[in-house]
């Protein structure tokens, strides 16, 4: 079991990197206008990285900076104001489906809202959004997806020049997700191979800023034979990210981890460190599963669900994780939420006349869309205690 622990050292630094990220009340309201205003101490190093990493998440989620921050100048063009403005009416639209989202949440899964150590979201690119808005107190995100991690976005002299450029590019990377809520594979390929978006690293820097959450640290990571996270310094060995980041108002240290693999058979066969790593996960995890093009449904994609089914304790999922009949009755009791009658077009080949059935005959209601269909549904799988 992979197992995360947090030093009283690691504890103190958060607790003074925090208020140099997050700020002090202003205690002095009400002191008369002649006061001496107390002298505001510098930033000490690890501050002023952790302060950049934030100014950067919110300078590419269009939300502002204050006047020391080495952004606020792009932050008062035009082209941003514009990036901002469309941002914020793309973000109050996708709000609305969040609460209906989040309501969902509190009233069906009300053991989401309490702290657990993992979750896992195979397929889930840097979705960190909606793993966010149904599990949002994880001590631990494990995300997966074919994409390159990258790095935290660099802006050099030049960005001036093509700053509605690079915005032009975050937009475009995350409309789907807001809009449809899933990223598109192909898209991806494109869109996360810039030189303003090298991989995930950015987008879920992105999501942190707009969910709240305040950024610590972010670390190119790799996998060692045993199949552990470790610090990486080589390029070409760079397979993950490791993020750290505290909810508002919050000193737990959280964690993203993202890793870039190949999920099929064939493919984590012959890669013994991730092979290693899957079998380290939390054997209590929760699992969640979205618009991950019926992968697992295939026999070829066994040793993922096989993952999946014996690390959980609960799996949230749509119609395009793990087919109906691999949650067998004996081991699971399945709620379903919607309306299934078929796949799209794309996926028809994936029907499952037993999930039909089983919506026909019994199906709570789901008052929002997600997924790739127009008619939701949702299945939630709660293991049966022993």
């Amino acid at each position: 079991m992979i197992k995360f622990r947090i030093s009283s050292i690691l504890f103190v630094f958060v607790i003074a990197s925090l208020n140099a990220c997050i700020g002090k009340p202003n205690s002095n309201k009400g002191i008369a206008h002649d006061s001496i205003p107390a002298k505001k101490q510098p930033l000490t190093e690890e501050q002023k990285r952790i302060k950049h990493l934030n100014d950067v998440a919110n300078f590419i989620a269009g939300l502002p900076v204050d006047n020391t921050s080495e952004f606020y100048a792009l932050t008062q063009t035009a082209e941003w104001k514009e990036y901002s403005d469309e941002e914020k009416i793309a973000w109050d639209k996708f709000k609305n489906v969040s609460d209906q989202a989040i309501a969902w949440r509190t009233q069906e899964i009300p053991t989401a809202d309490k702290p657990f150590n993992t979750l896992f979201y195979p397929f889930g690119g840097p979705d960190y959004l909606f793993a966010n808005i149904y599990f949002p107190n994880a001590n631990n995100y494990i995300m997966i997806g074919l994409e390159s991690p990258g790095s935290v976005p660099q802006f050099d002299a030049s960005a001036k020049k093509e700053l509605k450029k690079i915005l032009s590019l975050y937009k475009e990377s995350i409309s789907d997700v807001i809009q449809l809520s899933f990223f598109r594979t192909n898209d991806m390929k494109v869109e996360l191979t810039t030189k303003a978006i090298d991989g995930t690293a950015p987008i879920i820097m992105l999501f942190l800023a707009r969910s709240g959450k305040q950024i610590i640290d972010v670390q190119p990571m790799t996998l060692d034979q045993d199949g552990k996270l470790v610090a990486c310094t080589n390029k070409e060995k760079h397979i993950a990210e490791e993020i750290k980041f505290c909810n508002p108002g919050d000193t737990v240290v959280r964690h993203v981890y993202y890793l870039s693999t190949n999920l099929a058979d064939p493919a984590l066969s012959k890669n013994k460190p991730f092979f290693k790593f899957l079998e380290n996960i939390d054997p209590a995890s929760i699992s969640y599963v979205k618009s991950a093009t019926y992968l697992m449904h295939k026999s070829y994609f066994s040793i993922i669900r096989n993952t999946v089914l014996n690390k959980s304790t609960m799996i949230l999922q749509d119609d395009s994780g793990i087919a109906y009949k691999f949650l067998k009755k004996d081991v699971w009791d399945v709620t379903l939420y919607g309306s299934y009658e078929k796949p799209i077009n794309l996926f028809k080949d994936f029907y499952e006349p037993d999930l039909f059935e089983a919506f026909k005959k019994d199906a709570k209601p789901l008052n929002y869309r997600i997924g790739y269909s127009t008619k939701s549904a949702l299945i939630l799988a709660k293991r049966k205690q022993k």
